[in-house]
């Protein structure tokens, strides 16, 4: 069989890694190594040496680590054997997502959820001895999609590590997350950049587009109603104590089988019980001056009127009417 003269890459369009087929080399003959490329020569499986762009004269004095190794003679086009693998080292552009919901704790509320996401990244080899030692191995070829199935598990375990930490330095419950996507996509950077590297790989770019919620969740329902009592809090302020009060008024005044008087006393408290002459007056003759006045006169005679419904001083006709009237007196 003839030697080989010419050592170039002829792999398919997309493949990272793709070894040369044969490795009967003669001394004198040519390596071509492409732009955005390196060729490494291995021999029983150990990474020698390392050849840029190029092309590349194979001969003794050339190739130190090889003459060593191989036991080259001087002079003469002598063959040898050795394997040689291209490594692609030009940018490449992923995508990345979580096949299943990953399980992540809210650190403000230690409530868990599941949790979808799913973005991109562009990572380049810049180490292409730990690439093709770590990742490829004995294969000869190995293709974008294959680097994409290796890399991926280690983004999803980073996952709730990075999105739990923007949570904490915002703040905000993890329901808000798509708030913060850059946030994010940084910390993504920096927790996944540590796996990446011992594989010879450079992270580059690394994005969080989307981050999503299983609507039905029950601990999902369970933070939104968290959010919705908190915003009441925040929009009422002083008001909020006296509208959950009546809220508990009216729920005691639907129950059936007479028990709405006791239910009304456990949601108002004791010592409610006022005369009934000055309780109508105070309704009817108040009128304060100011928005803030009159809101807090507004839910003292509403919280009365309710008394006055469950001691069945007036009918649910008239609590109604008279109820309508005080809350457009506000």
């Amino acid at each position: 069989m003839a030697l080989i003269d010419v050592i170039k890459y002829e792999g398919k369009p997309g493949e990272i890694v793709w070894k040369f087929p044969r490795n009967d080399i003669s001394t004198f003959g040519q390596l071509v190594v492409n732009e955005s490329q390196e060729a490494i020569f291995f021999k029983e499986g150990k990474a020698l040496d390392v050849f840029g762009p190029g092309t590349h004269t194979l001969k003794t004095g050339n190739v130190p680590i090889l003459e060593n190794l191989v036991n080259l003679p001087f002079g003469g086009q002598t063959p040898f054997t050795a394997e040689v693998v291209f490594i692609n080292k030009a940018l490449i552009q992923l995508k990345w997502g979580t096949p299943a919901p990953i399980q992540v704790e809210d650190p403000k509320y230690t409530i868990t959820l599941g949790v979808r996401a799913n973005g991109s990244y562009n990572i380049k080899i810049v180490d292409s001895k730990a690439f093709a030692i770590g990742v490829v191995g004995a294969r000869g070829a190995y293709s974008q999609d294959e680097v994409d199935n290796f890399l991926r598990p280690m983004i999803v375990t980073r996952l709730s590590d990075f999105l739990a930490e923007v949570v904490l330095k915002s703040g905000e419950p993890i329901t808000r997350l798509n708030q913060h996507l850059e946030e994010a996509s940084s910390a993504g950077k920096t927790k996944i950049q540590p796996d990446f590297s011992k594989y010879g790989i450079d992270v580059l770019d690394f994005f969080v587009q989307s981050i999503n919620f299983d609507q039905n969740d029950p601990n999902f329902q369970k933070i939104q109603k968290i959010l919705t009592d908190k915003f009441e809090i925040d929009a009422l302020g002083g008001m909020y104590q006296q509208k959950r009060m009546l809220d508990i008024g009216e729920a005691a005044a639907k129950n059936e089988g007479g028990n709405a008087g006791q239910g009304l006393s456990a949601g108002l408290g004791l010592g409610m019980g006022v005369n009934m002459g000055n309780m109508m007056a105070g309704m009817v003759g108040q009128n304060n001056a100011g928005a803030g006045a009159a809101q807090n006169d507004a839910a003292t005679r509403l919280t009365k009127l309710k008394s006055m419904l469950e001691q069945g001083l007036i009918s649910q006709e008239e609590f109604d009417a008279k109820k309508k009237d005080i809350l457009n007196s506000i």
